[in-house]
């Protein structure tokens, strides 16, 4: 399962996949989670499962998402 993590650096919002992947930057964090939800759907119609989990800037999780086949059992 492709894991996506969006969560607070200073000066912004980093998208972070744990499969080793550049992390994307952003400004606004709002950004940040949409981009994650697009690279997670992405790989969900691709086969790979997905899930994205949104830290707030006090480093609290504050959304989590699946994607795919564990999706339907959520």
């Amino acid at each position: 399962m492709k894991s996506i993590t969006v969560k607070p650096v200073p000066g912004g919002w980093v998208v972070d996949e744990a499969s080793g992947g550049m992390p994307l930057m952003f400004l606004a964090g709002g950004r940040a989670e949409r981009k994650a939800r697009e690279l997670a759907e992405r790989a969900s119609r691709g086969g790979e499962p997905a899930e994205v989990s949104v830290h707030d800037r006090g480093g609290r999780l504050v959304g989590h998402f699946r994607y795919g086949a564990e999706q339907i059992g959520a």
